[in-house]
């Protein structure tokens, strides 16, 4: 489409349209030569009008009935008419009429791929190969396609290809950066960039695509020094600058973030998660003030950001304002009910203000959404516990259990309430158990419940276990 518009100006192009259009509407027949049909084609596919591209199609099959052209818009209007069966088997028939028209096997290929039979499309991506004059477009359709599938390994293939013809193709390293990321393959992502840069110094895409690989891997201070080549070949490249700060705030170097965070507001226009990340350094740093006026700029600019409102009721609650922490918590909340860690912060808060029974109700919530949580059933069943209802957090403990039932912290604390039960046979059981999965947790027994030190019968258990552990 592209290739016919570049040969015709905007006014060449309004006045073949309008001439089509002339002939429709006064039922006259005006003769149109293949380029002016194409463009006029085209004109209406561009717009997505598709009764005019359907009506201009079949003039100029009546027109030109021996154009393999035609024959391949009219598959292609198909296409875009979401009747892709009816383009399959017009396809087939173009096919043996011209089978080494590129342009069918790229056709058939989008079909494919719109049926989501992605094997089948890069089969036709690949017939296209050999006459393709656009090998950089081709690989990266393919490269798609691979990614449709799931396939991110052949996506990477493909995508080195592209580059192999233009490296300075940006979406490309972007989008390759994606796969290694996806296909979790930290190492080899580090390694490609460094090659690339080492070839391409200058690429600002290819230094702060390192600079997200060794990100990745957690070297961040190898990630800064390449967001600063990228910085010095463009120093207003404003996302070198956003996760540079990312990486000093990793390294807890949380004044350098901050300062870094802002050198963005003078290459773009401030956003929420900015200000949220500046807001988390300086909660880190222990400013709650001034954490507090950063998550309100964040939500200034997205009030439905919940982090922000969770790190306002986490900085109220380090001032000491635990209930008013709370209602801010609940707002996080309410943007996102099913969000467990919001839950059990909540449920933190209210332990911390006494209030038991709604404490219980918010623990309750992280066992539902997310029952593997490594705390929850120790934190729920104390706060039973403390209401004074042991069985209720023996049977909570037990709840735990079946769903982990390789914690050892769920038996310690399981021995500890049955031993405050009464049940001390059953108790000095749980015990030997908890020893014998993971001697090494055994101070918890006496940092929940010190009483067991004065117990001798557990104070030998535990020996015996410290000599077959030697």
């Amino acid at each position: 489409m592209e290739e016919n518009f570049d040969q015709y100006t905007d006014e060449q192009i309004e006045e073949v349209v309008q001439r089509f259009e002339r002939m429709i509407h006064f039922n006259e027949s005006y003769f149109f030569d293949v380029e002016d049909f194409e463009v006029i084609i085209d004109y209406y596919i561009e717009r997505t009008n598709l009764k005019k591209t359907n009506l201009a199609i079949r003039h100029a099959i009546e027109q030109h009935p021996g154009s393999v052209t035609f024959q391949l818009k009219k598959a292609q209007y198909f296409v875009f008419a979401n009747k892709s069966e009816k383009a399959l088997k017009l396809l087939s028939e173009i096919e043996v009429m011209d089978p080494m028209n590129t342009e069918i096997h790229i056709t058939k290929g989008e079909v494919y791929s719109q049926l989501k039979r992605y094997d089948k499309a890069i089969e036709e991506y690949n017939k296209a190969i050999a006459g393709s004059d656009d090998l950089e477009d081709l690989y990266t359709t393919i490269a798609y396609e691979y990614e449709n599938m799931g396939d991110y390994d052949n996506a990477i293939l493909q995508l080195k290809k592209v580059l192999e013809i233009n490296p300075e193709n940006d979406a490309t390293l972007f989008e390759l950066s994606f796969c290694y990321e996806i296909a979790n393959r930290p190492e080899e992502c580090m390694e490609f960039f460094r090659t690339f840069v080492d070839s391409n110094p200058y690429s600002r895409i290819g230094w702060f695509n390192l600079g997200i690989a060794f990100n990745n891997l957690e070297q961040y201070q190898e990630a800064i020094d390449a967001y600063d080549y990228a910085l010095a070949i463009d120093d207003r490249f404003s996302s070198a600058h956003f996760n540079k700060a990312n990486s000093l705030a990793n390294l807890n170097q949380f004044r350098k973030a901050i300062e870094t965070y802002r050198e963005t507001f003078q290459y773009e226009e401030p956003e929420a998660m900015t200000y949220y990340y500046i807001g988390e350094c300086y909660e880190k740093l222990g400013e709650y003030e001034m954490a507090i006026d950063n998550y309100r700029l964040a939500l200034k600019k997205d009030n439905d950001l919940g982090d922000a409102w969770l790190g306002i009721g986490i900085a109220f609650d380090e001032l000491g304002n635990s209930l008013k922490a709370i209602s801010f918590i609940k707002k996080a909340i309410n943007l996102d009910p099913s969000n467990e860690d919001y839950w059990y912060l909540l449920g933190d808060t209210q332990h911390k203000c006494g209030l038991l029974e709604d404490s219980i109700h918010s623990y309750q919530q992280v066992s539902m959404i997310d029952p593997h949580h490594p705390d929850i059933w120790l934190d729920y069943s104390h706060v039973h516990l403390e209401t004074g209802d042991v069985q209720q957090a023996l049977e909570t403990l037990k709840k735990g259990m079946e769903v982990q039932p390789e914690n050892p912290d769920l038996i310690y604390r399981l021995a500890i309430y049955t031993y405050r039960s009464g049940k001390i046979k059953e108790a000095y059981n749980l015990i030997e158990e908890a020893l014998a999965l993971d001697f090494d947790g055994l101070d918890q027994l006496f940092s929940y419940y010190p009483n067991l030190k004065k117990d001798k019968n557990v104070l030998n258990i535990i020996e015996t276990y410290k000599k077959l552990k030697t």
